[in-house]
């Protein structure tokens, strides 16, 4: 009878506080498996692992220098029709010496239904992004450049369309488009530049929208290797990460660290290299990428703040390790990149923010949801 009272109370108390949308089924079942659930995390955790052994626990000094530092970060939202796919890009540069400066870039524009439409849009942003990356870099004078996120798994993340196409089709789009793609890229032009060949593709290519994204994806390749020209200023930071390259534990390495220290410092770097990471072939720049080397580590800034990895293109000694955490240092808050925190925050597009530019358009086609 107790128990029962108590789950009356938990699912009155949710009601008062939270309106009482979710089921009362789905609450009383959640109130029935709290127990078995919690002993569950007991095998989350494996003795062995001793993430302490990998890690230097150490005050971080801060570099007191002038520095030009610039960070970014995009965002995408999109909005589905019965017949098309409405979305909006945007993506924010800050830099900061004497004066903070923005670069902004965004889009907005209709894409139609298809089984690759996520993986497309994605890399959309990753070239806006990216772009707007190669602006800062290129005319003002940057000493470091912070991501939001991570180079590496953008490297080496699977193309969607490589077994879609025949070699032969792919073969003829890079023979036919590279040159006057890689034209486009040096106007040094925040677009996706391979929308500009959609009619000629159209025309001479079946199937032609996976003919024309399999040229976006170039695209994001030749983009990357002229960011990596400027490698030592590079600097990708994530604050979740699945990746287990320390442990090889179900346990990402970033919880494994962030539960076992909770003190300034950072892990011993790991040097991974592209071709150790993927299998596959590059369509193009083969042998640059799979020779490409990065470093990963891991940091508290500041102690008992976020734990963060951390990752260079290149192989990156104690020093430049600890002359990159004392940059970072002195140019955060709460143990996070000021200015990634501040692009975070400018760029972000909510629904609600969609659902204004739709009727901007003045769209009153359903969107399905409206027909239940």
């Amino acid at each position: 009878m107790y128990f029962y009272k108590k789950i009356s109370a938990w699912i009155n108390c949710y009601k008062h506080h939270l309106g009482g949308f979710m089921l009362e089924s789905l609450l009383k079942l959640t109130l029935n498996k709290r127990e078995t659930i919690l002993e569950k995390l007991d095998e989350f955790i494996n003795p062995d692992i001793q993430p302490s052994l990998k890690w230097k626990e150490k005050p971080l000094k801060i570099n007191k220098s002038r520095i030009n530092l610039s960070a970014g970060d995009g965002s995408i939202q999109k909005k589905k029709f019965l017949s098309f796919i409405f979305y909006a890009i945007s993506a924010e540069t800050l830099i900061y010496e004497s004066r903070l400066e923005r670069i902004e870039s965004s889009d907005v524009d209709i894409i139609p239904h298809h089984r690759f439409v996520e993986d497309r849009l994605r890399n959309y942003m990753g070239l806006y992004e990216l772009k707007n990356a190669l602006i800062a870099l290129q005319n003002k004078n940057v000493d470091y450049y912070l991501f939001d996120g991570s180079l590496l798994g953008n490297l080496i993340r699977p193309f969607p369309l490589d077994r879609e196409l025949r070699t032969g089709t792919k073969k003829e789009i890079i023979k036919e488009y590279l040159f006057p793609l890689e034209k486009e890229l040096n106007k040094n032009k925040v677009e996706i530049s391979s929308s500009k060949f959609a009619e000629d593709i159209y025309s001479k290519f079946i199937p032609a929208l996976e003919s024309l994204t399999y040229l976006e994806n170039l695209e994001s390749l030749i983009v990357m290797r002229e960011l990596l020209g400027d490698e030592k200023k590079i600097v990708a930071i994530s604050k979740t990460s699945t990746r287990n390259d320390y442990f090889h534990s179900n346990i990402p390495d970033i919880s494994l660290f962030d539960r076992s220290n909770k003190k300034e410092g950072y892990s011993q770097p790991l040097f991974l290299k592209v071709s150790g990471e993927v299998k596959r072939e590059f369509p193009v720049l083969n042998q640059y990428f799979r020779d490409k080397e990065f470093t990963i580590f891991y940091a508290r800034l500041e102690d008992h703040k976020n734990m963060l990895k951390i990752e260079v293109p290149y192989k990156a000694d104690d020093d430049q390790i600890e002359n990159i955490l004392s940059i970072l240092k002195g140019n955060s808050v709460e143990g996070y990149p000021y200015l990634l925190k501040k692009a975070h925050n400018d760029v972000v597009i909510k629904m609600r923010d969609l659902e204004r530019l739709s009727l901007m358009m003045g769209w009153l086609e359903k969107d399905g949801r409206e027909m239940l």
